[in-house]
């Protein structure tokens, strides 16, 4: 037998960036992935095989899992592949299944996990890949633009509660003709956030109950296309009605660090370097981040992430980040400052790293109040 290991992912593209990624088969069920040198290969079930022949890249070779015998558990029939190509062993991702990997290390098949990265080309985008994640933005921004319809179409109530449609307009409605905007679209929105008044104030907090004039309310939508699997990431920060001072000064604060902060993203930049300037920045215009019995205030996450198969991908830009920018690679700018006292602000941009600039991907303007 040969000394080498095959790459092996046993996954769904549906599910796992990794698998789609190197097949381009953004299939519903698991299926395998072979990597030998010189060639890639699925190994796919009847069901999936006509279809994934007629879609996969040039590069990838597909075959029928009876190719390799008569219909069997994965397990069996990774036993049949390493003796087929003459395997020694197999890399296997960190996230493969802990009950399929236990099967081949009591058969004595060797494994080596990779801690890092199964695929770190994966940062750096190609024109397709940035293509994929232009066309989520575009769809993300339409359902961002509806999302601002419906806020401006709300009367007031006596008591500043939204009124959307004759009846009390919510964080659960608003997410819902975003979601359903997405859907439309051939995205689908999981998570969404539409937090408003103080629990904008909580970074992940998807929002719940009843909205109101004159407070913000965050918006943070983040949809996978269905068609490539590739992920939009936007937020922005509205107020229906008057934004008190407060809210007014921090909004400012918050749009210009981000502005600034696109300035220094660029290759050969520190991940650490535009996250430290934000921190910095959003001191200086009053809004210091720390901690007390309340909890959290000021900026209290990461400037940004990257962004493509995953929502949250390498690279990072945040605290102690010694990885430097690379061309091609995209990462979002999503400086933002919360207080428990009225709440929060976060205003997130995409943008691709180029040699001596960043190519912001968003397009939908930045304001703070809907009348």
């Amino acid at each position: 037998m040969s000394d080498f290991y095959a790459d092996l992912i046993v996954a769904s593209g549906e599910h796992c960036a990794d698998m789609l990624y190197i097949t381009r088969l953004n299939l519903p069920d698991n299926f395998i992935y072979l990597g030998l040198p010189g060639k890639k290969i699925a190994i796919v079930s009847d069901l999936e095989y006509d279809r994934s022949c007629a879609i996969a890249p040039d590069y990838l070779t597909v075959r029928n899992q009876n190719e390799f015998g008569s219909p069997c558990r994965a397990f069996e029939l990774i036993k049949r592949l390493q003796k087929a190509y003459d395997i020694t062993g197999f890399r296997i991702p960190y996230d493969f299944p802990a009950g399929l990997a236990a099967q081949l290390h009591k058969e004595n098949i060797k494994c080596t996990v990779s801690e890092k990265s199964f695929f770190p080309e994966r940062s750096i985008k190609s024109d397709y890949e940035i293509n994929c994640i232009k066309a989520a933005m575009a769809v993300n921004e339409k359902a961002m633009l509806k999302a601002f319809e419906a806020i401006g179409s709300c009367s007031i109530a006596n008591d500043k509660s939204l009124i959307y449609q004759n009846e009390p307009f919510t964080s659960e409605k608003l997410r819902s003709i975003i979601d359903s905007t997405l859907a439309a679209n051939d995205a689908v929105g999981a998570g969404t956030i539409a937090a408003g008044g103080v629990q904008s104030s909580m970074p992940h907090s998807r929002g719940e109950g009843v909205l109101y004039a004159d407070t913000p309310i965050v918006i943070d939508v983040f949809p996978r296309m269905n068609a490539t699997g590739y992920y939009g990431d936007l937020t922005r920060t509205v107020v229906k009605g008057k934004a008190p001072e407060i809210v007014k000064k921090a909004f400012d604060a918050v749009k210009t660090v981000r502005d600034e902060c696109k300035e220094l993203v660029k290759a050969g930049v520190a991940g650490s370097v535009p996250y430290d300037h934000a921190l910095r920045r959003l001191a200086e215009l009053g809004f210091p981040t720390g901690s007390n019995e309340k909890g959290f205030y000021g900026f209290f996450h990461g400037l940004g992430h990257g962004v493509g198969l995953e929502i949250h991908e390498e690279p990072r830009l945040s605290r102690n980040v010694k990885h430097l920018l690379q061309a091609g690679e995209v990462v979002t700018i999503e400086p933002g400052v919360y207080y428990p006292e009225w709440g929060g602000i976060r205003l997130e941009d995409m943008a691709v790293v180029r040699e001596n600039h960043c190519e912001c991907l968003t397009e939908i303007e930045t304001f703070l109040e809907i009348e």
